[in-house]
């Protein structure tokens, strides 16, 4: 199954508000490598693909491939699952010698799920949060 995920627009306006206030105290060089940085952080998307024996983690900007990282259960460590403010369920994928991956940006219930069948199926270790667990109590009972 494979999931898309964009950079919340909300940090976008963020962004904006301080280059208006920033950006023009600063040389034009500093100000077009500003811009091109909020372009590429704002227009990319992520994309996670589960599999059966791995994990693929793409960055794209537009069509081009700017990051890739195939995940085997052997390189994973662990996946830990919490929250992220009052009711946003969240994971993140610790990787033995490597950068970790979230998945905050996804936005989906059913790839947490995904996630989790995923690390019960190779035997990878799962630690869930006490707010996490707060939360699976809550919706499982609702």
């Amino acid at each position: 199954m494979t999931y898309s995920g964009n950079i919340s627009k909300n940090i976008l306006w963020g962004i904006i508000f301080v280059s208006a206030f920033i950006l023009p105290n600063l040389s034009w060089m500093i100000r077009v490598t500003i811009t091109l940085a909020v372009v590429v952080i704002t227009l990319h998307q992520v994309q996670l693909t589960i599999s059966e024996k791995q994990l693929d983690y793409k960055i794209k900007f537009f069509k081009f491939m700017l990051y890739r990282k195939i995940l085997m259960p052997e390189k994973i460590k662990k996946i830990k699952f919490g929250r992220i403010g009052w009711t946003t369920k969240n994971a993140v994928i610790k990787v033995n010698g490597g950068f970790n991956i979230g998945v905050a940006h996804f936005y989906s219930e059913q790839l947490i799920a995904d996630l989790e069948e995923f690390a019960l199926a190779n035997h990878i270790e799962i630690q869930k949060t006490r707010d996490f667990l707060l939360l699976e109590k809550y919706y499982t009972n609702s």
